[in-house]
């Protein structure tokens, strides 16, 4: 009865999907307490099925809404076209544009799902729409052969408006906490998988060559990236000199090669 109403009951709502699935997980949930609880003098509750289909059915309403937001994520940030000529009208406004919608998406997102999910399944859910972003932008600036000092600026200040989400991530506060709320460390590495190559890439872009060969040296950057990603985005950044074949040179040999 439940799956034959649910959807078109929540239809006419925007969270409709998240509401199926958090529905389903809390319905399997009392299926189970029920089952679990029934003596064996009353008999066996034949509800496996039901539970299994239960669960199928508010993962099917999940995978949508997630898809459905990359989906709109990846057409938001298709309207920066690559970024490239990210600092020459009328490109650089189109690129702006995506960024700050795309922002603002996640925040909004992050918004109407959290008085639904649980604070885990909403930092799991709004992490995986957050790989999105920065996959797509590690991506594109990798495919830049040539990136120009205030292409670079550019670039590094997109990259700090998307980390500044990171701020959704803060770890839930207990009610009785008396914790300052700045103490708090973001987790957003722990839900966004290449949040710390997404991280490195903003510094790169706004690094000297001295800076980029330390962090490869002594850093954690051969942790994010292999060599030859490393040397084409210097490449990329830095004209040819005998500073940028010095500095390739040593991030060689340093890697054995």
């Amino acid at each position: 009865m439940y799956r034959a109403s649910a959807s078109n009951f929540y239809s006419i709502n925007n969270n409709g999907n998240m509401f199926l699935y958090n529905d389903c997980l809390w319905l399997v949930d009392q299926l189970q307490e029920i089952v679990q609880r029934r003596s064996p003098k009353q008999g066996r509750l034949r509800l496996h099925d039901d539970i299994v289909a239960l669960g199928a059915f508010g993962k099917r309403s999940y995978g949508r809404e997630m898809e459905s937001q990359r989906t709109i994520i990846k057409d938001l940030l298709d309207g920066a076209q690559g970024f490239v000529n990210c600092t020459e009208p009328p490109f650089s406004q189109e690129c702006d544009l995506a960024v700050r919608t795309m922002v603002d998406r996640l925040r909004d997102t992050h918004r109407q799902w959290k008085g639904v999910l649980s604070y885990s399944a909403l930092l799991q859910s709004l992490g995986s729409l957050l790989s999105t972003v920065i996959d797509k932008i590690i991506i594109d600036v990798e495919d830049m052969s040539d990136i120009s000092e205030p292409e670079s600026q550019r670039l590094t200040a997109y990259c700090r408006q998307i980390i500044a989400v990171e701020d959704l991530f803060l770890p839930q506060q207990p009610a009785d906490s008396t914790s300052s709320p700045e103490d708090a460390v973001p987790l957003t590495a722990v839900y966004v998988p290449g949040w710390f190559r997404f991280q490195y890439l903003s510094e790169i872009l706004d690094s000297s060559l001295v800076d980029i060969k330390y962090l490869w040296t002594d850093g954690g950057l051969k942790l994010e990236y292999d060599m030859e990603e490393v040397v084409d985005l210097i490449e990329a950044l830095f004209a040819d000199s005998e500073h940028r074949r010095r500095a390739i040179g040593d991030i060689r040999r340093s890697s054995g090669r």
